[in-house]
This record gives C-alpha cells, structure tokens and sequence, in this order.
C-alpha cells in the first residue's frame, strides 16, 4: 500500500494495514468515507476460485406435489399428545420438532445428484460472466459512494 489512511492536519500515517500475498492479482484504493479520521481501504481480489471438492456426495430433497401431500397426510395422522401433556415450553417444543422432522425425513428422501448436474452452465457465455463481474463491481462502489448518478447506472 502507497497511500496514507490517516491524515491530520499535523501529519499523515499508513496505519490500519492489510497485507495480501503478492502473488495473488488484487487492486487496493483508499476510500474515504469521512466516519473517522482514518481512511478507509478498498481492497478487491480478483480471479479468486475455490477448487470444487469432489469427495463429499451432493444430495437435494426429492419434494413435490406427490411428497408434499404424502407430508402433509403424516402430519394429520400424527398423535400430537406428546406435545400438549407437557407443562414445560421446552419440552414442548423438543417433541414437536422431533415429530415434524420424522414426518419431514420420512417424505422428502435425499437424493444423491451427480456433479456435472451442478456444474453444467454451457448456457452462461463469456459476455455474461462480464456483465456479472462488472455489475457486482458497480455493487460495491454503490455502497461505498453517495454518487446518485452511479446508483441509477446500476439499476438501469
């Protein structure tokens, strides 16, 4: 970093750092904000990507029409007396949510999805990953400036 982020009238200091590998691509900006005496630092990373792990099985709830009825015919059957025979709210409360989530677990199985099922975006081009990467970057900017002109560019 090459900038002060304090600056009095008397002097002006680089405190408050951040330090980022340099082997990493990443651009730092001050930013002032005008909360304290003390600037604040903008520091964005760029190209960041976190390796998929392939190890761990991914599974999603298998819920529909057919499971959700299914789910709520358990839950008129269900006996609720061990809910309402206790005085204490706790307890209460613990048996509920144990017969709710057999009924849950009962109906909406886990099923185990493949990974390419995840990851297949061929439909996501190029000028797509671009136009997400700047109009997150007009996010940011967004909350750290009152710039009225810049709020309306991004929504528009």
């Amino acid at each position: 970093m090459n900038f002060p982020t304090r600056i009095t009238t008397t002097s002006c200091s680089a405190i408050d750092n951040i330090f980022v590998d340099k082997r990493r691509n990443y651009t730092i900006k001050p930013c002032i904000n005008g909360l304290s005496d003390h600037d604040a630092q903008l520091l964005t990373l760029n190209d960041l990507e976190q390796p998929v792990s392939d190890s761990k099985p991914c599974y999603i709830r298998n819920i529909n029409k057919i499971t959700i009825a299914e789910f709520q015919s358990l839950l008129s059957e269900k006996l609720w007396e061990d809910v309402f025979e206790n005085s204490d709210v706790n307890i209460m409360f613990k048996n509920f949510l144990n017969n709710y989530l057999r009924c849950f677990n009962a109906c909406f199985l886990k099923v185990n999805i493949s990974k390419t099922y995840l990851t297949c975006s061929e439909w996501i081009t190029n000028g797509i990953k671009i136009s997400c990467k700047r109009k997150k970057e007009l996010f940011v900017l967004c909350k750290i400036t009152n710039n009225y002109n810049l709020k309306l560019y991004y929504k528009k």
